[in-house]
This record gives structure tokens, sequence and C-alpha cells, in this order.
């Protein structure tokens, strides 16, 4: 099956990027073109029939998915500009340019990745200006300003402090051309690029599969007052819209009773009726109309009967919302998600795992988060995170992930074993490691 591929890139980079079709049977790359990183915020807004949305480099991803629900709905990759690309290209610059590497002005995403450059090539980084634009990949430090970085870059070649300049961002080598100052635009290592395209095909390809897993649905209409019957024109009703969302989604609707539907579909069909998770089915007004509330079980399974099993827990889940319409949805993994909103709440039913559930029931939290922190250590080289780390994996906001620690310490889950002093500004963070 084909995997949509969107590419957002600078145009004179897309080439680099999409020459790497070759090697994959199953991928196409559609372009999309900024000038300015700061411009892929409207930019993806404007993607439509995609699988993964795959950025030239980090500002790009940043400014693309900071405020867009594309980051939910979709996987996102990135070209990274890391320390290995800073290596490539201080090894360039002392083989094949003239000025040196002795009076550098030099912009990365973080000044971590240009320490360990330096110390691979043993450098002495002294008459160095450095400016970093760490907001973007910690969440907090330097934000990213274009004009500023060129201000940055000018004044340093004008007053004599530089020589060469060298940028990460292609916006502002192509304005520092235009003033004539020496520029080097960093080189993006092809391994880099080959690595994420074959990440991107990946995460398609995972997306296709999971799409394609049996999906069931149950759809039950509740009385809002005690001793009042069915009435024949609310179920008449809700089976024409499911049977209009049905058309919608190549779902397939039946009617169980007057009052109970079963939808067959997949998962893919599921996610677009849905809207990814985020909503329940528009179900009119049937509450004022009729009296009534609907209830929504949706589960996804191997098997017809593992789906419909799931839908039915959803099911019963929903019912619970007293007078309220509302859905939940079971994944094969017994995940449960709802009620369905664009502030869906996620748990696991169920773990195997009992040193985990210990740690869940200490501490209130559920399973699945404490399966995540499990999983966000042994992902690492090290036992030791900021609240920034953590809530980059988890997806929260620092706020959240500072919550979900406070909780973990006071059990002594998780202990504080230091201090890091973020570059430039900021007050020191918390370093902590995970104890258990």
């Amino acid at each position: 099956m084909l995997i949509r591929v969107a590419v957002i890139t600078p145009e004179d980079f897309a080439p680099r990027i999409t020459a790497h079709a070759e090697h994959f049977n199953d991928i196409k790359f559609t372009t999309y073109i900024y000038r300015n990183p700061m411009e892929c915020e409207t930019l993806v807004q404007q993607i439509q029939d995609c699988d993964v949305l795959l950025f030239a480099g980090p500002l790009p991803y940043y400014y693309g998915t900071r405020r867009s629900t594309r980051k939910q709905q979709l996987p996102s990759v990135y070209i990274p500009s890391d320390e290995y690309t800073l290596t490539l290209n201080l090894g360039h610059i002392l083989l094949n340019r003239e000025e040196g590497l002795r009076f550098l002005s030099v912009d990365t995403p973080k000044q971590r990745y240009l320490e360990q450059a330096v110390a691979e090539w043993q450098l002495d980084s002294s008459g160095w200006h450095v400016k970093d634009y760490s907001q973007i990949v910690d969440g907090e430090g330097t934000p990213f300003d274009p004009e500023d970085m060129i201000r940055f870059h000018r004044e340093n070649f004008e007053c004599g402090r530089s020589n060469l300049i060298l940028t990460s961002v292609d916006y502002v080598y192509e304005r520092l051309r235009l003033l004539d100052i020496p520029c080097i635009n960093m080189i993006v290592p092809e391994k880099s690029i080959r690595e994420t395209v074959a990440r991107a095909a990946h995460f398609g390809q995972l997306m296709i599969s999971e799409n394609a897993q049996i999906a069931v649905g149950l759809a039950a209409i509740n009385q809002l007052e005690e001793g009042g019957g069915t009435q024949p024109n609310a179920g008449i009703m809700l089976q024409q819209m499911l049977l209009d969302l049905g058309k919608e989604t190549d779902a397939s609707i039946q009617q169980l009773g007057l009052d109970q539907f079963i939808i067959y579909g997949t998962r893919g069909s599921i996610e677009q009726m849905t809207r990814n998770f985020t909503q329940m089915p528009a179900m009119g007004n049937m509450e004022d109309l009729f009296g009534v509330s609907i209830s929504m079980g949706f589960g996804f399974g191997m098997t017809a009967k593992e789906a419909e099993a799931h839908a039915r827990i959803g099911l019963f889940h929903a019912r619970k919302q007293e007078r309220n319409s509302s859905a939940f949805l079971v994944t094969h993994e017994k995940e449960v998600i709802g009620p369905l909103s664009a502030n869906s709440k996620t748990f696991h039913l169920k773990s195997e795992n009992r040193d985990l559930l210990h740690v869940a029931e200490q501490t209130g939290m559920s399973v699945a988060t404490i399966s995540k922190l499990s999983a966000f250590i042994k992902l690492r080289r090290e036992n030791s995170f900021t609240a920034t780390d953590l809530a980059e994996y988890l997806q929260l906001s620092r706020r959240s992930a500072e919550r979900v620690l406070k909780k973990m310490v006071n059990h002594q889950f998780i202990v504080p074993v230091g201090e890091e002093q973020p570059y430039r500004q900021g007050r020191p963070r918390a370093v902590y490691r995970i104890n258990f």
C-alpha cells in the first residue's frame, strides 16, 4: 500500500529528500515549500491526503506542529541538526575554508550539540561566538528569532569578532549572503536524510497497518426520564444518522433492536468518524427532540469477536455518564479513551507487571502513565532526566509533567539527584532518577 509523505522543506533542499523515493517501492512524496520556517504553522494546515509529515529540520517541525492538531493526527519526523551534523560541518570548514575555525560565529538548536562536536575534534573554541535557540527542543531557554539571529551574526562579522558564519537556518543564510558576509549553510549529512526517510516509511507502514484493524461500534439509546418507553422516532433518527456516517466512512450499520445498533468497519473508519478520537460522532439534538441520550462504545481488535468485546466495554463506560450522550473507545491493547472529546482521558484496563501495578496503586496514577515512565527510562542511556525531558516524551505541558513528578517524588518512586543549569538564561532545572 502506498505511503504518502508530505515533505515540508526549503525549495533547494527538496530534491535531496525526494531522491530517496527510489529506495522505497511504496512511498510517494509531495513537497510543501517554505522560505522562512515560521511559515510552517500555516503551511501544515494546507496538507491533505497524507500519512506522515517529514520536516527538513527541527525548526520547521517546531513551527509546523506546536499549535496544529496535525501533531496528534499524523506521525511527524524531522531531519536532525545534531552533534553528528556539526562534527561534519566543522571538518568541512577545517579542510576547505581558508578562514579556518579560529573566529567562528555559529547558531545551533542546542549549545550541547556544539560542545560535543568540539570535543570530538579537540578544538579550541574560545574565539567562537555561539547563539542557540534551545526553546524549540527544550521548551524553555532561548527563543528563535530569525532577525535577532541575523543581527547577531552581522555584528560579530562587522566588529571583527568573527570571519565566518556557520548557520543552521536557510533563511538566515540567504539574508547574510545578500549582505556579502562569508557564510556557510550547514551541510546536512546524507545519512541523516536517509534515516529520517526510513523512519517516515516505518511510521507510515505502522499507521496503515493499525488503520486496517477490525473495528466495531455499539450505539444505544437511553431514556432521560424514568418510566418512559423507547420512542420509535428516536430509533429511526439514530439509524439514519448512523447510516449517513457509514456512507462517509465506509462502515456497515446493522440494527440489533429498537434501541441499539452495531457498526462494523476498520480502525481508519472509526478514526475518521470520531475525528481522530477527539469527538463523539454528531448525534443531533436527540435530548431535546426525544428526551433521550446516546451512548456509544467503539472497540478495536485482531478479530471481530475481540473488537466487539472491546466495544461493549466502551459502551459500559459511556452509559456511566448519566444523562449525557457520550462515547468511549477501547483499543486492541485494552487502552480506554474517553469520553471522546478534545480533552479525552486515557487509561489501561490491565497490566501484568506487578511492580507497575504497585506504583500505580500507591500514587493513584494510571497504569498507562506508569508504563510510559518505565518505557521512558528504557529508551535513555542513563536514568536521569528533567521535567522538560519528561514533558517532551509524554507530550504534556511542563506544568503537567511537574505534577506527575511531584506525585512520584512524594512516594519516593522518583528522587531528585541534582540540578542542571540551562545555557545562558533561566533558573537551574532539577534532575531526577526513577527509583522503581
